[in-house]
């Protein structure tokens, strides 16, 4: 395994800005096709795992009245990008989300650690995994 080099580091940065933005204006089609089509979210916060671009959606569609009348936004960052021999990349990151009503109020959601596995179809890159986990106090 090696530190990706500047170019694939930006386009891992171009791939997620384009993945958030298509989360975060709920084109959830859009979304998932962000992803293989086997690719797998796994919520360990809530022993959940999504199994393909058809339970993505579902699952999505399923939250969506709770996102209706507000303006959700995910702010990453703290990525590390590290490339198999095989090509794949494996990226860590932070993820923060927030939620603004139609006052422009915003409400902070919880911070959670990300590590997705990317992988190239047709030249583009596509999340073949990820894996959250929501943060939790240090005080145990």
């Amino acid at each position: 395994m090696r530190e990706a080099n500047p170019e694939e580091y930006v386009e891992v940065l171009r791939f997620y800005a384009r993945q958030m933005s298509l989360l975060d204006r709920l084109d959830l089609d859009g979304y998932a096709h962000t992803f293989t089509p086997d690719g797998v979210t796994h919520h360990v916060h809530r022993g959940q795992k999504l199994e393909g671009r058809d339970a993505l959606i579902a699952h999505a569609r399923q939250a969506l009245p709770r996102y209706r009348d507000v303006t959700a936004r995910h702010w990453n960052d703290h990525y590390m990008v590290d490339v198999a021999p095989d090509g794949k990349l494996h990226v860590s990151y932070t993820s923060l989300v927030t939620v603004t009503d139609a006052e422009g109020q915003v409400r902070f959601e919880s911070t959670f650690a990300v590590d997705d596995e990317l992988v190239r179809l047709d030249g583009r890159l596509h999340t073949l995994s990820r894996t959250i986990v929501r943060d939790r106090s240090a005080a145990r």
